[in-house]
Order: C-alpha cells, then sequence, then structure tokens
C-alpha cells in the first residue's frame, strides 16, 4: 500500500472488508443442517427398482365377465403394450416372470353424455372397470388388487378432433386403463 506520511489513504481504508468472526455455534448448526438436508434426500433417485428382485411381468388374456366382445383380448393387449413401452418390467410367459397381473373386464357401459337440441344423443361415454391383481411370483405375496376404470368420450358428430366412434373411444378407454395398471405397478419405483 502506499502511505502518505505514514499514513493510508483514507480511500484504502473505506474499501477494507471488515473481518467477521463466524461463531463456532452458528457454523456447527449450519453444517449439521446441510447433514440432515443431505441424509433426507438420499434415499430419492432416478432408477427404477424398488423392488429390484422383480425385473419381469406375466400378463395372461384377462377374462371377460361382459357381453362386449373380446374386450377382455384388447385389455390385454393394451397392457402389453403399456408395460412394454415403459421397460421397466419385461413381459413375459408366465413361467419366466418374477410376477405376474391377472384381472377381469366386469363392466363395460356407454352410457349418453350429452343430446343435441333435437332430443337425439350428442356424446357418450365408454367406461371399462376391470378387476386386477398384481402377485408377486418370487415370494407368492400380493402386492396389490383393485377395481380400475378407463374411460372416454366420443361424439357422434366426431367434431374438433373429438373421437367419432365407440370404437375409438373403448380404444381410449382401455389405454387409460392400463396407464392406471402401470403407475400402480410400479409406483415408487
Amino acid at each position: 500500500m502506499r502511505r502518505l506520511g505514514g499514513q493510508e489513504t483514507a480511500l484504502r481504508r473505506a474499501c477494507r472488508f471488515p473481518a467477521v468472526a463466524i461463531p463456532a455455534a452458528v457454523a456447527l448448526a449450519v453444517m449439521l443442517l446441510v447433514a440432515i438436508v443431505l441424509t433426507g434426500c438420499s434415499h430419492y433417485g432416478f432408477s427404477a427398482s424398488v423392488k429390484t428382485h422383480i425385473a419381469s411381468i406375466a400378463i395372461p388374456v384377462m377374462e371377460n365377465e361382459t357381453v362386449e366382445f373380446a374386450v377382455g383380448q384388447d385389455l390385454t393387449d393394451a397392457l402389453i403394450e403399456v408395460f412394454s413401452d415403459d421397460n421397466s418390467l419385461r413381459v413375459m410367459g408366465e413361467d419366466e416372470a418374477d410376477s405376474i397381473l391377472r384381472g377381469t373386464v366386469v363392466r363395460y357401459s356407454r352410457p349418453v353424455l350429452s343430446y343435441d337440441a333435437g332430443g337425439s344423443p350428442r356424446e357418450y361415454k365408454v367406461n371399462v372397470v376391470a378387476r386386477l391383481s398384481y402377485e408377486d411370483l418370487t415370494n407368492g405375496t400380493v402386492v396389490w388388487e383393485s377395481e380400475i376404470t378407463g374411460w372416454a368420450v366420443y361424439s357422434v358428430s366426431g367434431e374438433d378432433g373429438e373421437l367419432a366412434t365407440e370404437e375409438e373411444a373403448q380404444e381410449r378407454a382401455l389405454e387409460k386403463l392400463a396407464q392406471d395398471v402401470l403407475s400402480r405397478t410400479v409406483q415408487g419405483w
């Protein structure tokens, strides 16, 4: 530093940063807080394997207790597609799989949702309800059992990009149902 007459210039004195002493208790508290936060977050991750012993699933043809032809097979196809696309569990035959998803379509309905000005049905809602059970075959336990509903709306006019047929709505309802089953099966992974 340049001194004028043995003294520091006023500007140099004003620009000096004061030394701040952090009390030991504050430093310890901050370190403890950081350790708690890091420890609390340690169980989170991006891996898809809480149940590491389950790597595959069997999806036999779903039974059908409704009068709607082939809805059991259609649900089976939707489930296989969703699980194959997700790739959390490999879809395999019953003899090789670590787990199995069994089920029955128990209800299929198509109620009128709205009418046009002339009193004719304008929109319908397709509902598909399945009773499903997911079992861990490695230890013989049922992981979950539930009735799950998939639904979709279609419009007779098919305007504005709406679904126009019952078949399209049924397909969408089965896709939603299959997505819900996938979520329930790999939830927490």
